[in-house]
């Protein structure tokens, strides 16, 4: 139970002769053996087509890149569903995280690691970490957002992973050939 998001990739290919119809159909039972994790969807019909869709990146209550997506690819309906996400935005993202990664000075300090309850109610688990000493510009280029298990709304170590995850997620999904379309969507 939780946040969790997607990013996926698919394309369709379409064949015109017997020898792209052959390569079409290499391209599924590659696909099948490689066991490509998420993919959804392939299919061909009498018009020679293939369509192919993957996970390209996953992400566990990742709020503050949730947020991001609601706000600039979502028109901000949360919602749960699919949205195209172009390249370009992809791009954005990508350099909102590297601008914060660049900016901002991580230092030690305690950061909460789930929570107990118990008969006196709910407690923070405290432990040694990494902490964002200056929180501000996190907080004006990546905003956190709370919600039903969305995840800390903290800034700290788990914030700064989150952002590198998205920087290693999107750099893949870009090296993807044009013809590749984009997709997030969110589950909680």
């Amino acid at each position: 139970m939780g946040l969790d998001m997607y990013l996926e990739a698919e394309a369709n290919v379409y064949a015109s002769s017997e020898e792209e119809k052959e390569l079409n159909t290499k391209i599924r039972n590659a696909l099948e053996e490689a066991g490509l994790k998420g993919i959804k969807d392939y299919r061909t019909d009498n018009l020679n087509y293939v369509s192919v869709s993957f996970e390209v990146g996953y992400w566990r209550k990742a709020n503050q890149i949730h947020r991001w997506f609601v706000e600039n690819v979502q028109g901000g309906n949360d919602d749960c569903g699919r949205y195209w996400v172009s390249r370009e935005k992809l791009e954005k993202l990508r350099d909102l995280c590297k601008e914060v990664l660049e900016k901002v000075e991580v230092m030690e300090g305690t950061v909460t690691n789930g929570y107990i309850i118990d008969d006196e109610g709910k407690k923070p688990i405290v432990e040694v970490g990494k902490v964002i000493k200056n929180p501000d510009i996190a907080k004006t280029l990546l905003p956190t957002q709370g919600g039903f298990f969305f995840g800390s709304t903290d800034y700290d170590q788990w914030y700064i992973e989150d952002l590198k995850r998205t920087v290693e997620i999107i750099d893949k999904a870009l090296k993807l050939p044009k013809k590749w379309n984009f997709y997030y969507r969110s589950s909680w």
